[in-house]
Formats: C-alpha cells, sequence, structure tokens
C-alpha cells in the first residue's frame, strides 16, 4: 500500500469516525477539526470526553486499532498506565500500548480525551499518525 492509499484510507476513516461519533454523542457533539500544516498536522480531530466515549463503545476503534497502534506516535497523559517503555531516539516504546487501550483510559476517565492526527512523518519522528491523550 503506497503512502498515499493510507492516507487517503486513514482519512475517510477519520471522517467516518467524526461523523459515527458526533451522530452518538448527541446534540452537543462539537468534533473540533484541526489543520496546521506549519506544524506538521495535515488533518485532525479533536474528541471531547462524550466524544471519545462514543468512539471507544464504536466498532471504529477496532478498525483504527491496528493502523494507529503499529504506526502512531502517542502523546500520552502523564496519569497514564501505558506510561512507561523504552526510548529510543527520544520517543517512547510500549509494547502494551494499544490505541483502543488508550482511548479506553480516557473514556473511563473523568473528563478524559483523544485527538487524532495525520501528521508529516518528517516531524514526527518518522510516524504519519499523532494521537494525543489527556485524563481527566
Amino acid at each position: 500500500m503506497s503512502i498515499r492509499t493510507a492516507v487517503v484510507a486513514l482519512g475517510i476513516a477519520l471522517g467516518g469516525a467524526a461523523f459515527a461519533v458526533s451522530a452518538g454523542a448527541g446534540q452537543a457533539a462539537a468534533i473540533t477539526p484541526v489543520v496546521a500544516p506549519q506544524d506538521g498536522i495535515y488533518f485532525g480531530v479533536v474528541l471531547d470526553h462524550g466524544e471519545t466515549v462514543a468512539l471507544q463503545h464504536s466498532p471504529l476503534v477496532g478498525m483504527l486499532n491496528g493502523p494507529l497502534t503499529n504506526e502512531g506516535l502517542f502523546y500520552l497523559d502523564e496519569k497514564s498506565v501505558y506510561n512507561g517503555g523504552q526510548e529510543v531516539d527520544g520517543v517512547v516504546y510500549n509494547d502494551y500500548l494499544e490505541f483502543s487501550g488508550v482511548t479506553a483510559e480516557a473514556a473511563a476517565s473523568r473528563s478524559g480525551w483523544i485527538a487524532i492526527a495525520l501528521v508529516d512523518p518528517a516531524s514526527f519522528a518518522g510516524s504519519p499518525y499523532a494521537i494525543r491523550q489527556v485524563l481527566g
């Protein structure tokens, strides 16, 4: 699979996730799109707590688990159980880290949320995806 195909596939998946999560989160849903090419962020979405919970309870978390776990760069909350692991070239690797687990942890916290973005691999340690987790 070429990088262009991967980007298009993830873009479609993120768009579908944004639609499905906003539909499941009710009228107060407010998925926030993020585009910041100057920072190496091509496109992303910030999911509030309700949207994070809705994503965790949807089949999309399983579909995104593979590519985001294998190729994603995670920025975890300092209270996350997934912090730790081996640091290589400034990137911490944790064998037990999965996108679904990071999402579940944020959904289970009082006001946790996640953000997912397609990013410039040159700016993000070779990863095409960045995932940020904040716990409440």
